[in-house]
């Protein structure tokens, strides 16, 4: 009996020594993003370095925002990034339970005799055996989730690094068709003072006056939206940012990037995003996992349950001990619900797999087609559109100047370049969304039309907002 109590001991002392290092799957995240992107993320844990992040962050704000001073202001202090990172310590946790035995039942009896005397005492230890043998088994299926969750976190970070950088295109557009909108606004203005002038001095009808209006006041409604939609795409980046306060007040860099005058080299761009694909490494994980899962399950339903223990029992003052064992018989449940279900999980991993291969690309091929057909537009605009219309504006102005064309005339070519302008603006929007989209399927992931901020919860990527929107 001593030597068995000396086994429990040594077995709980072993199980003590578990902890749960939730430092370390944040460290192979952290080494992945930086491989693949380039940017270092940060996970806040109230230590020496949280005053590193917070210097770098304020000397990245005082200087002009560029697209990558604004994914690494993202990078290290968005609040449901950091939150994320907490589902990594949750699967550090299961491994470190899957990887403890567990607690011995105690169970004390005492028996009074009914003709009196004194009592009889029994007591029961009894631990599950199997526990021994299934524990490398639980273990490696906790371990598997534990790298597929680190998997699907490093996805969700650079899935979140290009969600910030096309919000920042976005807000350089917007700005920029801003500042076009209030030079419109402006022209039109000064055609519409021109026509009152006219029309006092009985050169033009009533109908000409009201036409010009017409085009200046709708030209103030266009100005309007452009404003609201630069705020709520300035708003967007700070949510993205997490910056509240003064910090709202940073001033962004230069405006949209022209095109690169080096054509960029697609190569055999479905082979490169197979090779370096996230998703699909998250997926091949899965299957790993599923196949763990079933092993697991058919090893558990053969024995479900093996108890082995001590029993020690006094009677009539006298100690008598010896050892417990108690198993339950697989009659009716033998693990076939939990074996059916682990097969089918492994099945539709497998196919999953498969169709996302299939995804990753037909994604590759459109999102390099889409690039190209807006680089071809924007290079249209500036080189075809934008010369013709400048020089409209010119020979107008000549025209103008000998007296041949009116100042309508002036001001309506001078509008129609501004216009031409904002179209090249849009095209060059379009130009550096499709880059951020193939350099996010470069980088592993598959781009995504989703703008809300993604999170892990419960070992699934989830959205912040309804999928309708």
């Amino acid at each position: 009996m001593l030597t068995q109590i000396s086994g429990w001991v040594l077995l709980v002392l072993l199980s003590g020594c578990a902890f749960v290092n939730q430092k370390t799957g944040f460290d192979d995240v952290s080494a992945a993003v930086e491989e693949r992107s380039a940017m270092k993320i940060f996970w806040n844990k109230g230590t020496e370095l949280d005053k590193e992040a917070a210097e770098k962050l304020q000397s990245l704000l005082q200087g002009e925002l560029t697209a990558d001073a604004a994914v690494q202001v993202a990078l290290l202090n968005n609040r449901d990034l950091q939150a994320m990172y907490a589902e990594l310590g949750v699967a550090q946790a299961d491994l470190v339970q899957a990887g403890l035995l567990k607690n011995p039942v105690f169970d004390a009896i005492v028996k009074f005799p009914v003709s009196g005397g004194r009592p009889n005492l029994e007591l029961d230890a009894v631990m599950s055996f199997l526990d021994v043998f299934y524990i490398p088994l639980k273990k490696r299926v906790a371990a598997a989730r534990l790298e597929e969750v680190k998997i699907r976190v490093t996805g969700v970070v650079l899935d979140f690094a290009a969600q910030v950088r096309r919000a920042f295109y976005l807000y350089q557009a917007n700005a920029q068709m801003l500042e076009l909108r209030q030079t419109i606004v402006q022209a039109l203005g000064a055609s519409l003072e021109a026509a009152r002038r006219l029309y006092d001095a009985g050169n033009i009808t009533d109908l000409d006056l009201a036409r010009e209006r017409a085009l200046a006041e709708a030209a103030k409604l266009q100005l309007r939206s452009a404003e609201m939609t630069s705020s709520q795409s300035r708003e967007q980046l700070n949510v993205l940012m997490g910056l509240w306060g003064n910090e709202t007040e940073w001033q962004p860099g230069e405006r949209l990037p022209e095109i690169p005058t080096q054509p960029l080299q697609f190569g055999d761009i479905e082979r490169v995003a197979l090779t370096r694909s996230v998703d699909l490494s998250a997926s091949r994980q899965r299957i790993v996992v599923a196949g763990e899962q079933l092993g697991l399950s058919k090893a558990i339903g053969l024995i479900p349950d093996f108890g082995l223990g001590v029993h020690g029992e006094r009677n009539e003052g006298s100690w008598e001990a010896g050892p417990v064992l108690a198993f339950s018989i697989p009659l009716f449940d033998q693990g076939q619900g939990r074996t059916g279900r682990s097969a089918a999980e492994l099945r539709r991993s497998q196919q999953e797999y498969y169709a996302l291969g299939v995804r990753v690309r037909s994604t590759a091929r459109a999102t390099r087609d889409r690039l190209r057909g807006s680089q071809d537009r924007s290079l249209y605009y500036r080189d075809i559109l934008l010369p013709l219309h400048e020089r409209i504006v010119a020979e107008t102005q000549l025209h103008y100047n000998a007296m041949q064309l009116g100042v309508f005339q002036l001001i309506r070519a001078r509008e129609q370049q501004i216009e031409t302008a904002a179209g090249y603006v849009e095209a060059l929007r379009d130009y550096w969304l499709a880059r951020v989209d193939l350099d996010q399927l470069l980088t592993g992931r598959l781009p995504s039309s989703n703008e809300s901020p993604l999170r892990l919860r419960g070992g699934q990527i989830i959205s912040d907002v309804s999928e309708g929107q």
